[in-house]
């Protein structure tokens, strides 16, 4: 293999190994429990909400918040069965069902909530308004009745209602876009290089 092979190879190899790091960062963060937090969460989210829990046992349950109490809350179970008593200390993770919200006919403001609830400050968003506006930005702020962002290339934050959001869900930020056409472009020369590389089949002459 030449070596502008190997160097291609690996700036390949370095970019999976940037983005796996960042996973296992990310994952080591979400598994410390923070019952404060946890209860919190809970309390944005709301009863009848639909989440994904898991235990600092390793267990991993899926169903709706049922109640809500001093220690803990009541998750009723996504199939038939009992609910189960859910203590704020033994939750290492909790997030919705899903992190995308889309009105199907009227705006949910309820609906609308939970997901910027669970996207939380900071999180880069695409928001699309009943007023035909589509932003794509950070959140600044979560508050009762609406959020506050700042959309990409601006300087003014925005104020968005709950109940004026059609669909709403994450946005990929310009270096997570970046990476990733990176990566895509340093796969295509390794494909490539390897397939130039391949030695070519002759055959010999007859007689």
């Amino acid at each position: 293999m030449s070596r502008w092979r190997k160097y291609t190879v690996m700036g390949f190899v370095v970019c999976l190994m940037h983005l796996s790091l960042a996973d296992v960062a990310l994952s080591a963060d979400s598994v410390t429990p923070n019952p404060g937090l946890t209860r919190q969460r809970v309390d944005q989210f709301g009863v009848g909400a639909k989440v994904k829990v898991e235990l600092t046992s390793g267990k991993k349950m899926k169903g709706s918040i049922q109640s809500i109490e001093d220690a803990g809350f009541l998750l009723a179970p996504s199939e038939a069965g009992s609910s189960t008593q859910v203590p704020y200390g033994e939750v290492a993770q909790l997030n919705l069902a899903k992190n995308t919200y889309k009105a199907s006919g009227q705006p949910d403001s309820v609906g609308a909530k939970r997901v910027v609830a669970e996207l939380a400050v900071g999180k880069h968003i695409m928001a699309k308004t009943a007023a035909g506006k589509e932003y794509h930005g950070n959140i600044q702020a979560i508050d009762a009745d609406h959020f506050t962002m700042l959309p990409d290339y601006t300087t003014a934050p925005v104020q968005v209602a709950y109940s004026d959001v059609l669909q709403l869900g994450p946005n990929m930020s310009k270096g997570t876009k970046i990476l990733i056409i990176v990566g895509v472009g340093i796969a295509v020369v390794v494909i490539l290089a390897v397939a130039l590389a391949k030695p070519s089949i002759s055959i010999p002459p007859l007689g």
